[in-house]
């Protein structure tokens, strides 16, 4: 295997291309837009269902923001007024503008309802969320041997064109949530000095359309924890070396347990998707929705 020296010095050699952002989201072969936080003040989409955030650099965030709002949807992570219709049941392909070979990690997911407003997730207080984990990418650590360091969750993803599925549970009630989904680099992971844990979290919004007659379905509740309680910084999994030789087996995911019920997509169903047409938002007025009517800026591009 590599020594940690050498993997060091890659790292830092690739550290400007470490970061990422959703370029955009896939549902049933419809695309909503992602948001790119390096055109600040420029042309982002009106249509977008992609919190936005104040890293230009698509960076990352870390232990230092644990006990921050920032660990909710990134780095000032601010809400949009438009939402990605979805059933429960259906996978949503989360589309990332690349990601490193030497930057393994888990990916999460997380929904939380937005309750209290009559504008879905528009307005809705991001530190009053309530996170339900739905997947956790396991096993994150999917073999220790092959070249450093080893094969992870991270190179399923990497492997599907940057995507990852992510699969709304079936029961669950309709109206509008946030989906929280999460890439973390373990590259730094013992050394604080440099960053630690590296967690790129990305914010959207949804809203879960009332099931189909006749879909099946298994009781889902959530029960959530507000996204300063999900990580501690000495968490075994995140404080993992990467680079030790020889790698211990063992795994373990940071924050929460996935919730009873949820049903997450398994590597062997991780599948880099196309889409077909552009999909159309909608936003939440009351319990309903109506279609989101704001037109695309002109110049745009993901």
């Amino acid at each position: 295997m590599i020594s940690s020296s050498t993997l060091l010095a890659l790292s830092l050699a690739s550290l400007a291309t470490a970061h990422s952002h959703i370029r955009y989201i896939n549902i049933n072969g419809l695309k909503y837009e992602g948001y790119d936080p390096r055109a600040i003040g420029g042309p982002n989409s009106p249509n977008r269902v992609v919190w936005s955030h104040t890293a230009p650099d698509d960076g990352w965030i870390n232990f230092n923001h644990y006990s921050t709002p920032h660990m909710a949807c990134h780095e000032d992570g601010a809400s949009v007024p438009a939402h990605a219709p979805v059933q429960a049941g259906d996978s949503i392909a989360m589309h990332w503008a690349g990601w490193p070979l030497n930057h393994p990690g888990p990916v999460l997911s997380y929904l939380a309802p937005c309750e209290g407003t009559r504008d879905g997730c528009a307005s809705v207080d991001k530190t009053k969320l309530q996170w339900t984990k739905i997947d956790d990418s396991a096993p994150v650590l999917i073999s220790p041997e092959g070249p450093s360091p080893g094969r992870w969750a991270t190179n399923v993803l990497i492997e599907n064109n940057s995507t990852w599925q992510v699969r709304i549970p079936s029961g669950l009630k309709p109206g509008p949530y946030v989906l929280r989904h999460e890439l973390i680099s373990l590259i730094f992971a013992t050394q604080p000095e440099l960053s630690g844990a590296q967690h790129y979290p990305v914010c959207v919004n949804l809203f879960v359309q009332p099931p189909k007659r006749g879909t099946p379905s298994l009781p889902f509740t959530l029960k959530g924890l507000p996204a300063t309680k999900l990580y501690e910084r000495n968490h075994p999994g995140l404080v993992f070396d990467v680079s030790a030789t020889p790698m211990a087996t063992m795994y373990v995911v940071p924050g929460p347990t996935v919730t009873a019920n949820a049903q997450p997509v398994p590597h062997a169903g991780q599948t880099a998707s196309a889409f077909v047409a552009d999909g159309r938002p909608v936003k939440v007025q009351g319990t309903g929705t109506v279609p989101f009517m704001a037109k695309r800026t002109e110049g745009f591009s993901a």
